[in-house]
């Protein structure tokens, strides 16, 4: 389906609030929503679209009052969070389905599945997917008494790295106990407690132009991280430009890995792709196993899409500009299918 010249597109975001977010310490992530859409109204406007900013603000009468005024023909939903809470990204999405409004990205359903680190692992499991073994924990004795160290501690419902730092990779019991404590005060019931996968890391982004395809892949190089600390991408990594972290985890991509490699990634990524529903883009995370083999161990739907960020890395690597890209998911969102989001 072609765009017709002068298409109106409406650029919605979560809009940062000092008032809720404040004293947030990992506000970073917030914040970088709003370049992302400032970025993709600027590529959308230079290819002939009337594209305007969407600031999710206020309450859910006062949004839904702004997406109908803006009487857009798409809207490309870039919200993570609402008011402040990330756990409302799914029903932002849900909004816009009852409003009738055509977006991009991916459905509510898939959302909220995926905000669920442990629910999606066990679906993914259930299809025969390679994921690390893990457990939900509200508390110590939840967990069983023979743990495969070492183990990460994570929030189970966040993303964008957030509660990720280098003390949520543990060794001993004692260091399980403290870590679980921190998340648990931090982010509430509950953490989920998995094994931790010391392998290369690897990043696969997928678009649907209309079929899916994935693009070619990234590797995270840990070589400059200090001995040690743990081969991860951790908060202050993903978001903190100052911080040393950031500069000693760069992205390659390509990712200089075999060609067999490079197509079990691919294959990989697109099955978990269509596993959970994910539709527009998304982003699938692997580690690798001491005999080799990818772990699925996290699964992006609607990824950063900053200048910079491993999603635009690998599309440009892929030659695709952020006009094209966007154009794309713009006519995707316009198809008759793309009302379809459900998760399998």
């Amino acid at each position: 389906m072609k765009t017709k010249p002068g298409m109106r597109i409406g650029v919605l975001f979560n809009a940062f609030d000092a008032r809720l977010q404040g004293a947030d310490k990992e506000a970073a992530s917030e914040l970088a929503v709003e370049s992302a859409a400032a970025q993709a109204t600027k590529a959308l406007r230079a290819a002939g679209c009337r594209a305007a900013l969407l600031p999710a603000a206020g309450d859910v009468a006062d949004l839904a009052e702004r997406i109908l005024r803006a009487r857009a023909n798409v809207v490309v939903n870039l919200c993570e969070s609402f008011r402040g809470d990330p756990k409302l990204e799914a029903q932002t999405a849900g909004l816009l389905e009852l409003m009738g409004q055509p977006h991009t990205g991916c459905g509510s359903r898939t959302l909220a599945l995926c905000q669920n680190k442990y629910q999606t692992n066990a679906l993914l499991a259930a299809r025969g997917l390679r994921v690390p073994r893990g457990w939900p924990a509200n508390a110590l004795r939840d967990l069983p008494a023979a743990l495969p160290f070492p183990l990460m501690v994570k929030p189970n419902a966040e993303d964008a790295s957030r509660g990720i730092y280098p003390e949520s990779v543990v060794r001993t019991r004692g260091e399980l106990r403290r870590q679980l404590s921190r998340v648990l005060g931090r982010y509430g019931a509950p953490a989920l407690v998995e094994e931790f996968v010391d392998g290369r890391e690897f990043n696969v982004a997928v678009i649907q132009d209309p079929e899916a395809r994935a693009l070619p892949v990234s590797e995270i190089d840990f070589r400059l991280l200090p001995k040690g600390l743990p081969r991860i991408v951790d908060f202050p990594a993903k978001w903190d430009e100052s911080h040393p972290s950031y500069r000693q985890t760069p992205a390659v991509c390509p990712a200089r890995i075999s060609r067999t490699m490079a197509g079990t990634l691919a294959r990989l990524a697109l099955e978990a792709f269509g596993e959970l529903g994910l539709s527009g883009y998304g982003r699938v995370d692997f580690r690798t196993d001491a005999r080799g083999r990818p772990v699925i161990i996290e699964v992006n739907p609607n990824p950063d899409t900053n200048r910079g960020a491993g999603f635009m890395l690998a599309l440009g690597a892929a030659g695709i500009t952020a006009s094209e890209f966007w154009l794309g998911q713009v006519r995707l969102a316009l198809r008759p299918s793309a009302r379809k989001r459900i998760a399998r």
